[in-house]
């Protein structure tokens, strides 16, 4: 397949990374942004899923390709995306990893799953903005991809910890 947007690494830098890329939207991120020359590091709960895809986008692009088998909801998922990445210069950071795993009433379930959807979708997405905002503004060079979801906009009485989450993506950011 052939490349495309051959100012797009110029832009951007090096390297993405695109949390949530195992399926749907984040696999398509992954799909474009290695098509534009810029080398991916994947990050999602399923592991074989992820090396499957790296291998995919490696064979069809001449791009690097990380899978990083990552639970964002974990307390410790940010110290663990910052590992995967160690020394690399990341000139895009996509956030498309969120969901709701609960289906059910907030009394109805115990807190820990509330507060593993609140870690996955704002507590480690805000702190991986913050780190890699900062040092793209230090260069003035990168951008930021939040993907966020319409339960933020209408919500749910069976999704109500998630719409509330869910109203802090949705946007882009470029330096």
């Amino acid at each position: 397949m052939r490349k495309i947007a051959p100012n797009f690494k110029e832009k951007y830098g090096p390297w993405a990374v695109i949390a949530g890329a195992s399926d749907g939207t984040g696999r398509a991120f992954t799909y474009r942004v290695a098509a534009t020359g810029i080398n991916c590091i994947i990050i999602a709960r399923r592991g074989e899923v992820l090396e499957e895809l790296a291998q995919e986008i490696r064979s069809q692009y001449d791009v690097e390709c990380m899978p990083a088998a990552i639970d964002l909801s974990t307390s410790d998922a940010f110290e663990k995306t910052l590992e995967a990445v160690g020394s690399r210069e990341v000139g895009l950071f996509v956030s498309n990893a969120g969901s709701d795993p609960n289906g059910s009433h907030f009394l109805d379930k115990d807190i820990q799953p509330w507060m593993d959807l609140v870690n996955r979708n704002v507590v480690t997405n805000m702190r991986c903005v913050h780190h890699f905002g900062s040092l793209m503004r230090h260069r003035r060079k990168g951008g930021l991809l939040l993907v966020g979801s319409a339960a933020g906009y209408g919500g749910s009485r069976f999704m109500a910890v998630y719409s509330a989450t869910s109203l802090e993506v949705s946007c882009r950011w470029g330096f």
